[in-house]
C-alpha cells in the first residue's frame, strides 16, 4: 500500500493512470479530473474512487486549490478482501466522485493513523476496515462493460509487446506487425481502449515501474537507468508531472 498527503494550489497532472486502486479524501478545496466520460470535480467532504488502470488528469476545481489523502491499495490485498466480503476478488467501482461522510469520516482517521508508527496493531486494523468498508458499501463485482472494446485483440497484443519490452526502444511499426494492423488504425484503436497513444502508455508504465522502486528504497539515480529515463532530471520531470512529487519524495 502506498499513501499520499498532498495539498496543491495551481499545479496540474498529466494525463496517468494507477496500477492500484486509489481512493482518497478531498479535505479542502475541490480537485477536478477529466476522464473518458468528461469532467469530474469532487468538493472537499467527498470521496475520489478511482479503478486501476482508469486514465485520468488532475487539477484545481477550486481557486484555493485542494488537499487531500490518498490511499493507493495492493492488487493482492483488494483481491484478498473483497473474496471475504464480497465472495469475488473480481471489482469494480462505478463512482469516481462518491458522497460517504460515515466513510469518508472513517477513512480519514485510518490514513492519518498511517503516520504514527507506535501502534501498529491499530494503525493495520483501522486500515483493513476502511478498505473492507469502501467495498461492501460502493464496488460491483465482475468485470465493467466495456462495448468499445469488444473484438479488439489487435490493441491488446500491442499492449503485451510494451509489457514485455518496457525498458527498450519501440517502434510503432514493431507494434503495428504486434496486433496485426495499420499504423494509423492501431494508434487510433490503441487510445479508444487504454485512454493513451502507446507512446505515452509506454511513458505511463515506466513511470509506474520507477515509482515501486522508489518505494523499494533505490536511489533515483538507479532508478531513472533501471526504468529507460534519460536521466534523473528526466525521472524527475516525470514524477512531478504524474505523481505532483519529486523522486526524492517518493520513499519507504
Amino acid at each position: 500500500m502506498e499513501l499520499l498527503a498532498a495539498r496543491f494550489e495551481r499545479f496540474a497532472f498529466d494525463r496517468h493512470s494507477h496500477e492500484q486502486l486509489a481512493v482518497g479524501v478531498i479535505e479542502q478545496g475541490a480537485e477536478g479530473l477529466h476522464m473518458a466520460g468528461g469532467k469530474v470535480v469532487i468538493p472537499a467532504g467527498q470521496l475520489v474512487v478511482l479503478n486501476p488502470g482508469q486514465v485520468h488528469t488532475g487539477f484545481a476545481a477550486d481557486e484555493s486549490g485542494w488537499r487531500y489523502r490518498m490511499f493507493y491499495f495492493d492488487t493482492a490485498m483488494v483481491a484478498e478482501l473483497a473474496r471475504e466480503h464480497l465472495g469475488t476478488g473480481d471489482v469494480w467501482f462505478p463512482d469516481t466522485a462518491v458522497r460517504d461522510a460515515a466513510l469518508f469520516d472513517r477513512l480519514r482517521r485510518a490514513h492519518r493513523e498511517q503516520e504514527h508508527a507506535g501502534d501498529p496493531l491499530t494503525s493495520e486494523s483501522l486500515l483493513l476496515g476502511g478498505l473492507g468498508a469502501v467495498l461492501h458499501r460502493h464496488a460491483r463485482t465482475g468485470r465493467a462493460a466495456s462495448p468499445a472494446s469488444a473484438g479488439r485483440r489487435g490493441p491488446a497484443l500491442a499492449r503485451q509487446l510494451l509489457h514485455d519490452r518496457w525498458t527498450e526502444p519501440v517502434t510503432v511499426a514493431e507494434l503495428s506487425a504486434a496486433a496485426g494492423m495499420p499504423r494509423a488504425s492501431l494508434i487510433t484503436a490503441f487510445r479508444r481502449e487504454y485512454g493513451l497513444p502507446p507512446h505515452a502508455y509506454l511513458l505511463r508504465l515506466r513511470a509506474n515501474r520507477a515509482r515501486r522502486l522508489l518505494l523499494a528504497g533505490q536511489r533515483p539515480a538507479e532508478v531513472a537507468a533501471t526504468t529507460g529515463f534519460a536521466d534523473q532530471a528526466h525521472l524527475t520531470r516525470i514524477c512531478k508531472r504524474y505523481f505532483g512529487v519529486t523522486p526524492g519524495a517518493i520513499r519507504p
